[in-house]
């Protein structure tokens, strides 16, 4: 029998092609791994009106001292305020700059906060939030009102499963999931079970009526009673030029996920992940827990 190199080489190249071809996926990691991630990148926003109207963001980018935090825009939607970016090294900067998504950008509750620090924050990674379908698992981190001390806001993070995707909602809350969240989380961060962030929390239902978490004069603390909601991250990055913002500045990793579910960690775990991950720095964190971040200028390695 004769051998055809030419036909096996062909069929070689066939192989290699199909493989080239197959979407890149990324591993799920532990409640921990992404834990590692949420910490040190979710951001406490402070209103100097009252604990009680505070909320949450994540920092996307950096240039230089100065970092971007993206929040809801019912959590920084007074102008006249000096408000305050609390970070998990304990750490409180002014805002210098609130950026407000114009009108004709569509109703997304979104708006974008900067603040300087002369040490290193980390910058948490972008995903496609498409992936994160009805059954996806996701994490949400934030900084609610305590339900045990008033007056103090502590961090969380906590997990569940989205629920819906619907088509359209009033400010493009079309990711639903049943994570349980408390007022003040508004604006902190969805991660996928891959540790990437896809969407911004800020809504939630209570006794049926979806109201913001960070309302201005609302009391006490609600725990939600039904399901939540956040605008997906992919809602944001079409319109990032209304923030002067490009995909360059951000770190992308848009590879699949694993198709795993989230586990629910205790509130010991948590507080003890927060002491352990509060002084991580930089995106060599993210590649040692094995999550793929491009090569950022001005990124600490």
């Amino acid at each position: 029998m004769r051998f055809n190199l030419s036909n096996a080489l062909a069929g070689t190249a066939m192989v290699a092609a199909i493989a080239i071809m197959q979407p890149m996926q990324v591993s799920a990691k532990t409640a921990k791994e992404v834990a590692q991630v949420a910490v040190p990148t979710t951001v406490r926003i402070d209103n100097p009106l009252g604990t009680n109207l505070g909320g949450s963001g994540v920092i996307i980018a950096k240039s230089g001292n100065t970092y971007t935090v993206l929040t809801c825009n019912h959590v920084v939607k007074n102008p006249n305020l000096d408000y305050k970016i609390y970070t998990s090294k304990k750490k409180t900067y002014k805002v210098t700059q609130v950026t407000y998504l114009p009108k004709t950008a569509g109703d997304l509750d979104l708006a974008i906060v900067k603040f300087e620090s002369p040490e290193e924050q980390a910058v948490a990674p972008i995903s496609d939030s498409d992936e994160a379908s009805i059954g996806s698992g996701v994490y949400i981190s934030g900084y609610p009102m305590s339900l045990e001390t008033e007056g103090v806001r502590e961090y969380e993070f906590t997990n569940g499963q989205v629920s819906s995707r619907p088509d359209q909602r009033a400010g493009g809350y079309t990711m639903r999931y049943t994570a349980v969240t408390v007022r003040g989380m508004s604006g902190g961060p969805v991660f996928d079970v891959s540790g990437r962030v896809v969407g911004i929390h800020g809504q939630g239902d209570r006794e049926g009526v979806v109201k913001n978490e960070s309302e201005s004069g609302a009391t006490g603390i609600e725990i939600k009673r039904g399901l939540n909601a956040a605008i997906p991250i992919n809602s944001f990055t079409a319109i990032m030029p209304s923030f002067n913002l490009n995909k360059s500045d951000l770190a992308f990793d848009n590879a699949k996920p694993d198709d795993t579910p989230t586990t629910k960690p205790t509130r010991e775990e948590v507080k003890s992940w927060e002491q352990d991950f509060a002084l991580s720095v930089g995106v060599g964190i993210l590649r040692q827990i094995g999550i793929p971040v491009p090569f950022i200028p001005g990124f600490p390695f």
